[in-house]
């Protein structure tokens, strides 16, 4: 099996503290990853250094394209959902808003969404989406 993700010596250093450090990391498909540790440890650093929004101070990461279902919606609040979801172009929206329980929402605006329903498009994203990460 071929790795998703690999990183080599990974260090990272956000607001001049060392988060961590000679951090070696592989995942393959059908694989996870567990994240534990206090507040301010790293931890959603390291998921943003897999995604691709930050780079390592030193050390090597080589990914597939990853998707990041983070808080953020990343979806056009005004369009229905289909049509926000429809943006990340990939060959499964009708698959992922069936299986996050969404269709009897795709007409719905964004806006309109409640928290819970929010969360769900959120996830939706990533199938959506091609990346294998």
């Amino acid at each position: 099996m071929s790795a998703l993700l690999r990183g080599e010596g990974l260090v990272l250093v956000r607001g001049g503290r060392l988060l961590f450090e000679g951090l070696d990391l592989s995942l393959g498909a059908g694989e996870a990853l567990h994240l534990t540790g206090p507040n301010g440890c790293g931890k959603s650093s390291l998921i943003r250094l897999v995604a691709g929004l930050l780079r390592p101070d030193a050390g090597r990461i080589e990914r597939a394209n990853a998707a990041l279902a983070d808080d953020n919606l990343a979806l056009d609040r005004e369009l229905p959902l289909a049509h926000s979801l429809a943006f990340w172009k990939g060959p499964r929206l009708a698959e992922a808003i069936t299986a996050f329980g969404l269709d009897h929402l795709a007409q719905v605006p964004v806006r309109l969404l409640s928290t819970g329903q929010g969360r769900r498009a959120r996830l939706a994203r990533a199938p959506v989406s091609p990346p294998g990460l």
